[in-house]
């Protein structure tokens, strides 16, 4: 190796049986060797294609611990003087080094080490604070509050459950106690021996149930979602006089509208048939102002390009808009399952075999003081749908309610 184009360094060389020699270490174009004092011969000679890794710790100034494993798995330790330098010679003339992906922080790190400047390492906390600039006595009170919160928002779910779950003579003392001492599912097998005693079957008020929350809840999604869309990205005559129609009705309940939707549904003749919950569930105005509100969010632009590369009306609805507003649209879901789920339609419908789940367990409620296990299996029954619906969905729902989306 000619010393005009090698790089020197003096320092120590650590073999992996903890063997130790002193001298120089020589880098060239194409290999390195470290020469230990006195000697002529190299103790260890490496060309840079057997190179397998390399690693650095910087010790101060220009010195650092360079760690070179070969491909034969041998692994030499040097402490050089100029190792910052002999390393980085090294690393350049190194012509089969893998790739590194380094990030900004990495290139700001080797530029201060060239530079010579200390380096403060980050400190690793057992907690990750998201707001560092909030002291920890904060941070607890927060989550003490957020904690206490929680609980009182837990507690009816969990009493209603331990209720569920009570023999009838716990369900009756006083004072209340929370948790049952002797938990039993003897009033949820009531509930079906009660059920079973009907001459309409408990499937076909299950399947009623299920059949009206499905259809009226998928009609309402795609017809508030459509109208939604026009209000949203289209400026016609009378869009906003509709829209403050559409809001105007969210101030009424269904109590105030009850007489009206009844005499409509009577003139077209469909009171004692499933369309009696279904039509009415379709113009909820409640999913129209949720789409709407949310579709606002989307760029123009993005429509704006799909009609430039030739997409119709309906193609940008199905493949641009609604996958974008999909929080908006589960949530409609949950608003809607939890309207029709909890309908007794007994207003509407007249016919035995038509009525749904929640008529038929409010009149096991209305059995009296012998059935009150009953009844506490039926409260976590009617809820138990919606709550599921909820919890699945929760993380977009969340972020529905945040007003979240991409902005023009």
């Amino acid at each position: 190796m000619s010393d005009n184009k090698a790089f020197k360094s003096s320092g120590t060389l650590q073999l992996a049986t903890g063997k130790k020699f002193r001298g120089e270490l020589v880098a060239g174009d194409t290999s390195a060797s470290f020469y230990a004092r006195s000697d002529a011969e190299p103790v260890v000679s490496f060309s840079y294609s057997e190179l397998k890794s390399m690693s650095r710790v910087r010790r101060g100034g220009t010195s650092c611990q360079a760690t070179i494993i070969l491909k034969d798995d041998k692994k030499y330790i040097f402490e050089l003087t100029r190792g910052l330098m002999v390393y980085d010679y090294m690393n350049n003339h190194w012509a089969e080094r893998p790739v590194e992906v380094k990030t900004r922080g990495d290139e700001l790190r080797r530029l201060a080490e060239l530079r010579g400047e200390r380096i403060q390492r980050p400190r690793h906390h057992l907690i990750r604070r998201r707001h560092p600039n909030r002291s920890i006595g904060g941070d607890i009170g927060i989550y003490l509050m957020l904690v206490i919160v929680a609980l009182l928002m837990a507690f009816p779910l969990v009493f209603a459950i331990s209720a569920s779950l009570k023999p009838l003579d716990e369900l009756f003392r006083f004072p209340p106690t929370v948790f049952p001492r002797h938990p039993t599912t003897d009033n949820y097998s009531d509930l079906l021996v009660t059920m079973g005693q009907s001459f309409v079957p408990f499937s076909r008020y299950l399947f009623n149930t299920f059949f009206i929350t499905f259809v009226g809840t998928a009609g309402h999604l795609l017809i508030a979602s459509m109208a939604a869309f026009v209000l949203a990205k289209y400026r016609f005559p009378g869009g906003r006089l509709f829209f403050g129609v559409v809001t105007t009705c969210l101030m009424f309940t269904g109590y105030v509208t009850g007489i009206p939707n009844y005499l409509i549904m009577s003139r077209l003749h469909i009171i004692d048939t499933y369309w009696a919950l279904i039509l009415p569930a379709f113009s909820a105005p409640i999913g129209l102002f949720m789409m709407k509100q949310f579709m606002e969010g989307l760029p123009t632009a993005l429509i704006e390009a799909a009609h430039i590369d030739g997409a119709g009306e309906m193609r940008i609805f199905w493949s641009i808009v609604m996958p974008n507003v999909k929080p908006a649209w589960l949530t409609v879901i949950i608003f809607s399952v939890q309207g029709l789920w909890n309908n007794s339609a007994s207003t509407v419908i007249y016919s035995e075999a038509k009525k749904t789940l929640s008529y038929a367990l409010q009149q096991i409620q209305a059995g009296g003081i012998a059935r009150t296990g009953q009844v506490a299996a039926v409260n976590v029954i009617m809820m138990a749908v919606p709550i599921l619906i909820f919890i699945f969905n929760q993380s977009r729902i969340l972020e529905t309610m945040a007003s979240s989306g991409i902005k023009d």
